[in-house]
């Protein structure tokens, strides 16, 4: 750092070469003493180790139907002159024979186009589900299988939208959660440490007596406003949930902001957590992150398994990646992986084809 400065002032005071010499040395070594002794107090106070179990998340031959004529009110459709119960149900596939397992210290990213079934399928896992029948398969947590009550005491769920009181700070928004949604045997001061290590996890510190804002108000930036929404439901919540399921945390963030929230959730992964996301089309530094991804199209899986395998999987299929392109963005156009089809079984141990993707046992 400032060693050159001192080096050449050491000389012009008449210091010799060997002093110089040593001083410089031991400038240096003071210096990576202090910058590594900084990164193991930050590394210890920001990120929380999850200290439950681990935990595992499958998903066995998930078919989704969605009826869309029941999303429409039945006085909407009153000029059909026909009475609700006569008007015809409209049914889509949703998610088609889907199948796919993580478990804790991995993140999985769901990536695809828009309409392709990514926010129908965390909404199911999570029991959120409106509007459409599960034809057949199964959701196991931790080999259970997913019920409300599981999915309440299992799973922290972020949805899409940001719920916040915009003339409150981070600090008082967090307050104000955990004086109504924790348990009433918490005392004040166990209150206020649930907020300061959220506060620490969530690497908001530097905002914590910022307002929130909104479109009307400002306030915090748009990454730390993503982050507020997952630190409110942790707050409610509590650390100990080792699930954590984000739908499209990146949406709305420029691409400096998306990449340090997925940092984020790639230590909090590290951490012995489970990390389910939706991302629409991440560029590739973002897309290094992910342990495992779920391609889908038009609700079908073309790719499951690990992230490094997916571009020379469909280099085998023949269809490579041009040079210098984003996987996600090549991949996630329907078009190009529409007819990617692999045999159900393609002979390997370490690998299982289910439908229309390539599933990989981790």
């Amino acid at each position: 750092m400032f060693c050159c400065v001192i080096q050449c002032t050491a000389v012009c005071c008449g210091i010799g070469t060997h002093s110089t010499s040593s001083l410089t040395l031991w400038l240096r070594t003071q210096d990576r003493n202090i910058r590594l002794v900084s990164s193991a107090e930050e590394d210890s106070s920001l990120y929380f180790t999850y200290s439950g179990g681990c935990n595992e998340l499958e998903v066995r031959n998930l078919h989704y139907e969605v009826n869309t004529a029941a999303q429409i009110p039945w006085y909407e459709r009153l000029s059909e002159l026909k009475m609700p119960w006569e008007m015809a149900a409209d049914k889509q596939t949703a998610i088609r024979d889907l199948s796919l397992r993580v478990h804790s210290g991995q993140m999985l990213a769901v990536i695809g186009s828009s309409g392709c079934g990514k926010t129908s399928l965390l909404d199911i896992i999570t029991c959120r589900d409106e509007g459409g029948t599960k034809k057949s398969g199964e959701i196991l947590i931790n080999g259970k299988a997913c019920t409300r009550s599981l999915v309440k005491k299992s799973i922290a769920h972020v949805r899409q939208d940001d719920r916040l009181l915009p003339h409150l700070t981070v600090r008082e928004t967090l307050a104000f959660v955990a004086r109504l949604r924790l348990p009433t045997h918490f005392s004040q001061a166990q209150r206020d440490q649930r907020v300061d290590d959220v506060i620490a996890e969530l690497r908001l510190r530097q905002c914590a007596n910022t307002r929130v804002g909104n479109s009307y108000v400002r306030g915090v930036s748009g990454g730390e406003r993503r982050r507020v929404s997952i630190a409110n439901r942790w707050t409610r919540q509590s650390l100990d949930r080792g699930i954590l399921i984000l739908d499209e945390p990146t949406s709305g963030l420029d691409s400096f902001t998306a990449h340090n929230l997925v940092i984020t959730l790639y230590r909090l992964a590290r951490g012995n957590r489970l990390v389910l996301l939706s991302v629409h089309q991440p560029r590739s530094d973002i897309f290094q992150l992910f342990d495992l991804v779920v391609l889908l199209s038009s609700g079908s899986a073309v790719y499951c398994g690990p992230a490094k395998d997916m571009v020379p999987y469909f280099t085998s299929l023949g269809h490579p990646c041009p040079r210098y392109c984003n996987p996600s963005d090549y991949y996630g156009e329907g078009r190009r992986v529409r007819h990617c089809f692999p045999p159900l079984h393609d002979g390997s141990s370490d690998t299982f084809c289910c439908g229309a993707g390539r599933y990989s046992q981790v």
